[in-house]
C-alpha cells in the first residue's frame, strides 16, 4: 500500500483485520491476529503508515507500508480491555484508554511508554484535542474528563450523566464543541469558548436513540453528528441555524436514519469530505452510505464474526 491510498480497515471477532478497497468493495489483505486476542478498537496513522490495535490485555502496532503479518511491537501491562485508541498528528506515539481507568501514550520511535496516568473509574472512550495537549474521556461513572498529558494531570471533571456511563465522545475539528453519547441513548453538546471547555460548557442535551449509543462522531466539514447504536441504526444529524435555543447556538436535528444493518452496529466513521459514511456491525458487514441520501453504496463481507470496529484514512499526503 502506499501513502496515497485510501486506507480502510476492519476488525472483527473472527479475529482477523481486514483492508478494504473502499472503491470495489473488494478485500485488499487481510491479518489474522490470533484467536486468543480480541481486538476491541483500531486507528490508522495520519501518515497512513501503521495501525495501532488494543484489545484484551495489550495493545500493538502494525507496519500498513509493508504489510507484514505480525505486529512491529507489543505493548503488555494492561490488566483489563483496552476501549479507545488514536494517533497524535505526528504519527509518532499513539494513546489509549481503558477499563482499568489507565490513560496512556505509547511512543513508537523507541517502543516506550510516553507518559501513563490512571483514574478509579472504568474509562469506555479517547478522543484528542485538537490544542494537541489534552486528552479527553469518557467513564463508566458518567463524567467527562480532560487530561493534560504535557502537566500529566486531570484539568478537569464534568458530570453530565451522573451514573450513566459515557461511550463515545467527539470533538469538532475546530474544537467548537463536543458531543459526549451515553448508554441511555443521550447525547450531551458542549460548546466551547476559545477551544476551552469549562463547567459552564454544557448547552443542551437530546435523545438520539431508546437504547445503547455505541459511536457518536462529528463529520470534519462540521456537516454532521453520525450516531450507531445498539438499536441497528445510524442517524445523521444536522445543525439547524434557524432552530436557536436562548444562547443562540443551533441544535443538533434529525436529518436522517439509515436503516438496513440487522444487528448493533458498533462504529462508525465520516470520509473526509463527509460525502459517505461507514459503519461496521454485529451483522458480519460493514456498510458504505452516502450521507445526503442515506443509500447503501456497497456492502462489505468477509468477516465470520461481529464486525467492532473501523478505521479510515483518505486524506491525501503530499
Amino acid at each position: 500500500m502506499s501513502e496515497n491510498d485510501v486506507i480502510l480497515v476492519t476488525s472483527s471477532y473472527d479475529h482477523t483485520f481486514i483492508f478494504w478497497d473502499a472503491t470495489t468493495g473488494q478485500q485488499k489483505e487481510d491479518i489474522n491476529y490470533g484467536e486468543k486476542v480480541i481486538v476491541n478498537r483500531i486507528d490508522i496513522s495520519q501518515d497512513k503508515k501503521h495501525l495501532a490495535a488494543g484489545g484484551n490485555f495489550f495493545a500493538c502496532y502494525y507496519d500498513v507500508i509493508s504489510q507484514k503479518k505480525v505486529p512491529v511491537y507489543v505493548y503488555d501491562g494492561y490488566k483489563n480491555n483496552i476501549t479507545g485508541i488514536g494517533f497524535l498528528k505526528d504519527s509518532n506515539f499513539f494513546y489509549t484508554c481503558s477499563e482499568d481507568g489507565f490513560i496512556r501514550i505509547h511512543d513508537l520511535r523507541s517502543n516506550n511508554l510516553s507518559r501513563e496516568y490512571q483514574e478509579k473509574e472504568p474509562l469506555n472512550t479517547i478522543c484528542l484535542h485538537p490544542n494537541e495537549t489534552e486528552l479527553i474521556v469518557g467513564d463508566q461513572m458518567g463524567n467527562v474528563k480532560i487530561y493534560d498529558f504535557q502537566q500529566n494531570k486531570v484539568r478537569l471533571k464534568l458530570s453530565p450523566c451522573p451514573e450513566v456511563g459515557i461511550r463515545s465522545i467527539s470533538i469538532a475539528y475546530n474544537a467548537s464543541q463536543i458531543v459526549a453519547a451515553d448508554s441511555q441513548g443521550q447525547c450531551h453538546t458542549y460548546m466551547m469558548n476559545n477551544m476551552d471547555l469549562t463547567e459552564q460548557s454544557l448547552l443542551y442535551k437530546f435523545e438520539a436513540h431508546q437504547d445503547y449509543i455505541l459511536k457518536a462522531s462529528i463529520s470534519a466539514d462540521l456537516r454532521y453528528l453520525a450516531t450507531c447504536s445498539a438499536d441497528k441504526t445510524v442517524k445523521l444529524w444536522t445543525l439547524n441555524e434557524k432552530n436557536l435555543g436562548n444562547d443562540k447556538y443551533p441544535r443538533w436535528e434529525l436529518f436522517s436514519t439509515l436503516y438496513g444493518h440487522g444487528k448493533w452496529v458498533w462504529d462508525c466513521a465520516f470520509s473526509c469530505d463527509s460525502e459517505y459514511i461507514i459503519t461496521a456491525s454485529s451483522d458480519l458487514t460493514t456498510k458504505i452510505w452516502q450521507t445526503d441520501s442515506a443509500a447503501v453504496l456497497r456492502t462489505l463481507k468477509g468477516h465470520k464474526q461481529a464486525v467492532t470496529s473501523l478505521s479510515i484514512n483518505d486524506i491525501a499526503i503530499d
